[in-house]
């Protein structure tokens, strides 16, 4: 693996650190960089652009940004495609204060992004969110994620994390203290998707100090039929997604044995449930044999009944709906009109 960027000056910290793993996304990269670049981050801003062995210009456009601003990019060349494994790459050789991943086909506001690293300058908080758009590809139509308008207090440090049930943090809108990050040991797992579930949620629950600021700063684009969440890549990476579910469980198992008064448990409980039942419709709906469906769906089942017991009565529910919807052979489209009638989440 190797690094470029500013030196003999490695060893200064800045207020910021982002990280933005890169695989074949000649495409987009662009648009991606194009939106760090202004002298109002140098110094302060550092972007490191994990090129996971790229097989198309990535490399090129990245070392174009480096070039004209070292102070801001940085180069990391990697023989991994590993999402997880860069992530961790980045976040060891990080030097700013604070973390966040930007994905290479999304995107920021760059004068929010501005305000972020001014308020930075002089923050303590282990988490901070702050607000981010959703952009339809096709269309450019974009849909505002604002936690204000869901009545949460900006700029106020809340000293437990307890969920406030109104908005809930994403990888879209989510910074941690670097410290945090290094200090509870978190790691990604490599080679998997969906893992920004648990970037969401296990340093959460090590978190003491929380705080929204009001700047309007990613751009998540949807739609893409490549993205992992797409319905055909969800039932592709299915075992993916269960694979990260059964770690958070048994985090949020431990955390409520050994730290029950645990502020942050609450919030870890919800992004559970609304994991589980997700994973049901992967199973039940977007698995296109519908029988192998229902048998993993089965399966999921007994494992949340035994492992879960706490939290299998509130996707119950769910669990029955889908399963009927799997056995009628109701379409994506089907099913989605029946869920926003009757389940919630």
């Amino acid at each position: 693996m190797h690094i470029t960027g500013i030196g003999e000056r490695e060893q200064i910290m800045c207020v910021l650190t982002i990280a933005v793993p890169i695989f074949n996304m000649e495409w987009c990269l662009e648009n991606n960089l194009a939106t760090y670049d202004d002298p109002r981050l140098s110094g302060r801003v550092e972007v490191i652009c994990l090129n996971n062995a790229s097989e198309d210009g990535s490399k090129g456009i990245i070392e174009k940004y480096t070039a004209a601003r070292p102070e801001i990019f940085r180069l990391m060349d990697r023989s991994s495609r590993g999402y997880g494994s860069s992530i961790n790459a980045a976040l060891a050789a990080a030097r700013g204060s604070y973390f966040r991943i930007i994905d290479a086909d999304d995107w920021v506001n760059t004068e929010d992004l501005v305000k972020l690293a001014d308020a930075l300058e002089s923050c303590e908080a282990d988490v901070v969110l702050t607000d981010y758009r959703i952009v339809d590809m096709s269309s450019g139509t974009e849909t505002p994620v604002l936690a204000g308008d869901k009545g949460v207090p900006y700029g106020q440090v809340l000293t437990d994390c307890r969920w406030p049930g109104i908005t809930l943090p994403s990888i879209h809108n989510t910074t941690y203290r670097t410290a945090l990050l290094r200090a509870c040991g978190f790691e990604m797992p490599d080679q998997r998707f969906f893992v920004d579930e648990q970037y969401v949620i296990l340093p959460y629950l090590r978190a003491r100090s929380v705080v929204y600021f009001p700047y309007d700063i990613y751009r998540y684009q949807v739609a893409n039929p490549e993205q992992s969440t797409s319905p055909k890549n969800r039932a592709k990476y299915l075992a993916h997604r269960e694979e990260n579910l059964k770690d958070i469980l048994a985090e949020y198992n431990r955390i409520r044995r050994e730290e029950p008064q645990n502020s942050a448990l609450p919030y870890c409980r919800e992004r559970l449930l609304r994991g589980i039942g997700d994973h049901f419709t992967t199973l039940d709906i977007y698995v296109e044999d519908r029988r192998e469906g229902r048998a993993l769906a089965a399966a999921w089942r007994a494992y949340i009944r035994e492992n879960a017991p706490e939290l299998w009565g509130s996707v119950q529910r769910k669990s029955v709906i889908l399963g009927l919807a799997n056995r009628l052979g109701l379409s994506l489209p089907a099913y989605l009109r029946l869920k926003s009638r009757f389940v919630k989440g």
